[in-house]
C-alpha cells in the first residue's frame, strides 16, 4: 500500500484528505506542524507528501529545502497545497526544488489531486 504523509496545520483539511485517500486505498499519515513533519517522512518513508505552504514554525519552502537534508525523503515527490493567495512568484519559487511535482490551491478538484497523485505514485 502506497504511503501519503501530510503535512498541514489545518485540522478540517488534513481529515478531509485523509478520508478521502484512504477511502481509495493509500495509506495516510498526519501531521500538524514542521518539526514533527519532517521526522516522520524520515521515519515513516512515504511515497508522496502533501505540504502546505504556510505553517506556524515554518514555511513549507523552508520544509521542501529541509527534505533535502535527508537522503530517506530527499527524492520523495511533494505536492503543495495552499489555502492563501500568494504572490505569483511562489509557484516559481517552489518549482525549482527538486521534488516539488505540483504546487496546487487546496480548492483544486479533489479528482484532479486523486490523477496528480496517480501519475506520480500509482496505487
Amino acid at each position: 500500500m502506497k504511503k501519503i504523509l501530510i503535512i498541514d496545520d489545518n485540522e478540517e483539511f488534513k481529515e478531509f484528505i485523509r478520508d478521502y485517500f484512504s477511502s481509495i486505498g493509500y495509506d495516510i499519515v498526519l501531521c500538524g506542524n514542521a518539526k514533527d513533519g519532517v521526522s516522520a517522512a524520515v521515519r515513516e518513508k512515504p511515497d508522496l507528501i502533501f505540504l502546505d505552504v504556510m505553517m506556524p514554525e515554518k514555511t513549507g519552502i523552508e520544509i521542501i529545502r529541509e527534505f533535502q537534508e535527508y537522503e530517506e525523503i530527499k527524492k520523495v515527490p511533494v505536492i503543495v497545497l495552499t489555502g492563501t493567495y500568494l504572490e505569483s512568484n511562489m509557484k516559481e519559487i517552489f518549482s525549482i526544488e527538486p521534488n516539488c511535482r505540483a504546487f496546487l490551491a487546496k480548492t483544486v478538484d479533489i479528482s484532479l489531486l486523486e490523477k496528480k497523485v496517480f501519475e506520480l505514485i500509482g496505487k
